[in-house]
């Protein structure tokens, strides 16, 4: 194996390892000790890859995020509707629930890069989003089209934040229809 093989490869089993565990244990809650453990590298090794902590955490959240953002975009040129578009979002968000919600939780005390970067990941299905929303309201101008996917991704934000509290999985399963009848009507009738 050359260098740069082996090089990737390490690159790779840390940050596959780092978002489990962040997912297991959250972000501020992982340890890059606990990390090189489990990868099966030295902890010097986590430095000599990424220099600082928030560099892991940053590569760790870009990996899942583009992930979820590709899976998205894809699939959103598919679809034709606002409900399709709604429910594309909750179904691939719940494929890796448990990494979200700890993202969504421990999102605001981030920093504003690492913010920023998980905003722009998922800018390519909003564009998509706002688009059918403007296209429904059409003759609705009263209310911009970003502030109902402004609503959209805080409800769904909101109901991972409180992961524990609401049993945010039993609610996206049971109620995902209604939920996006909620907001289709809101977006066509407000």
């Amino acid at each position: 194996m050359t260098a740069k093989r082996n090089k990737e490869k390490t690159i790779s089993k840390i940050i596959k390892v780092s978002i489990k565990l962040f997912e297991k244990k959250g972000f501020n809650n992982t340890s890059t000790e606990e990390i090189a453990d489990e990868a099966g590298v030295a902890h010097g090794t986590i430095f000599y890859y990424f220099p600082k902590r928030a560099d892991l955490v940053i590569a760790a959240i870009y990996e899942a995020m583009k992930k979820l953002a590709y899976q998205i975009i894809l699939k959103s040129k598919n679809k034709s509707s606002l409900e399709e578009l709604c429910e594309l979002f909750i179904d691939e968000v719940m494929k890796n629930s448990k990494f979200y919600s700890k993202l969504v939780k421990e999102l605001p005390i981030m920093p504003l890069k690492t913010q920023r970067l998980i905003y722009a990941s998922l800018s390519g299905f909003s564009t998509y989003f706002v688009e059918e929303i403007k296209r429904i309201r059409k003759d609705k101008k009263r209310i911009p089209a970003h502030l109902f996917s402004f609503f959209w991704f805080g409800m769904i934000n909101y109901i991972f934040s409180y992961e524990e509290l609401l049993n945010s999985e039993k609610i996206l399963y049971e109620h995902k229809n209604e939920l996006i009848q909620i907001f289709v009507n809101s977006v066509k009738n407000t």
